[in-house]
This record gives C-alpha cells, structure tokens and sequence, in this order.
C-alpha cells in the first residue's frame, strides 16, 4: 500500500486516500478487462487533478472499492478539487495585482 503523507491534498480526500492505497497501476490493470472501462494512469491522475470520471468508470471504482468508496465520496472529490483550485488561482491573481 502507498502511504499518502507528503502527496498533498487531493490525496487526503476519501476517494485520494482510496487511490493511494489500491494503487494507480492497480486501478488500470482492474479496469482493463472491459474495454468500455479502460483508462490510463493519466486517466487516474486527472480524476485526482479534479476531472469527474465518466459515470460508467465511477461506478466500476465503487465495485471495485467493494462498497468503501461511494459515487458521492468520488464527485465530492472532483467538487472539492475544482474548489481548491479556484481558491489558488484567485490567489495568485490576488498577488500580481
């Protein structure tokens, strides 16, 4: 299992600490039986970044979590990433004003 201290903050939500300790390489290699499901660890990585994945996909995660992660705990994740991201961006704009 992958520790998830030092990763910063898209890792300390449910679903980033779900990821972490499954393991990226994991998530792909599960979701390769299914061509409709198939994702790179970019992929992965971009769920992490804040990009919502594809219901079907989401769904699969929740299976494959096997009931720890909810469809509600990977969207909150995606809302909570975008809402960070914004705060950083006004920030910076903030600074160079």
């Amino acid at each position: 299992m992958a520790a998830t201290t030092n990763r910063g903050p898209r890792w300390e939500s449910e679903f980033g600490r779900w990821v972490a300790e499954y393991g990226v390489s994991a998530i792909v290699e599960a979701l390769a039986n299914d061509p409709q499901l198939r994702v790179t660890k970019h992929a992965v990585y971009e769920w992490l970044r804040g990009h919502a994945p594809h219901p079907d996909r989401a769904r699969a995660l929740v299976r494959l979590s096997r009931g720890r992660l909810t469809l509600e705990a990977i969207y909150q994740h995606v809302r909570e990433e975008r809402e960070r991201l914004r705060r950083e961006s006004e920030k910076r704009e903030a600074a160079h004003r």
